[in-house]
């Protein structure tokens, strides 16, 4: 099963159950920067990095494993800026379903490299359609799609 079947059955267990699906991001400071992943082709530019929050896991963990996970960078929470909602349709094996996501959004600060030297990807994006960038507050506003889908700020 690759990552995205992975998903769509985590996913779909979560339905079953009558669970969201809690995800998280974290918009990350480095130096007068803000370190994104940045997709060659989609509605928008940029996307923080995040992902899902495991069974049982605190959102502060998950949020330090996302992003060590993508960007191998340690990363310490400065404050949440929010939760936001929406619903997604997914589909698995013959099951088409809407399911809640909740989704926390962190302001967090570089504090240093993981195990390379550099960025990171963990094998979860195609290179050919992510790389990383280090953009302004200002793009980051402007260009980032969950800053802008809903209304998010920094300050």
């Amino acid at each position: 099963m690759d990552y995205k079947e992975q998903k769509a059955k985590f996913a779909y267990e979560l339905h079953l159950k009558g669970l969201p699906f809690k995800k998280v991001y974290g918009a990350v400071k480095k130096g007068d920067k803000f370190v994104v992943l940045k997709r060659e082709n989609g509605k928008y530019k940029y996307e923080i990095a995040g992902g899902s929050v495991e069974l049982n896991e605190a959102n502060e963990t998950a949020i330090k494993r996302e992003i060590l996970e993508e960007l191998n960078f340690n990363v310490k929470i400065v404050r949440s800026l929010g939760v936001i909602k929406y619903l997604r349709t997914w589909k698995f094996q013959d099951h088409e379903f809407d399911i809640e996501h909740q989704a926390e959004i962190f302001l967090t600060e570089f504090v240093s490299y993981g195990k390379e030297k550099g960025f990171g990807l963990d094998g979860e994006f195609n290179e050919k359609e992510f790389s990383i960038a280090e953009i302004s507050k200002e793009e980051m506003l402007a260009n980032v799609a969950e800053f802008v889908s809903f209304g998010i700020k920094l300050d």
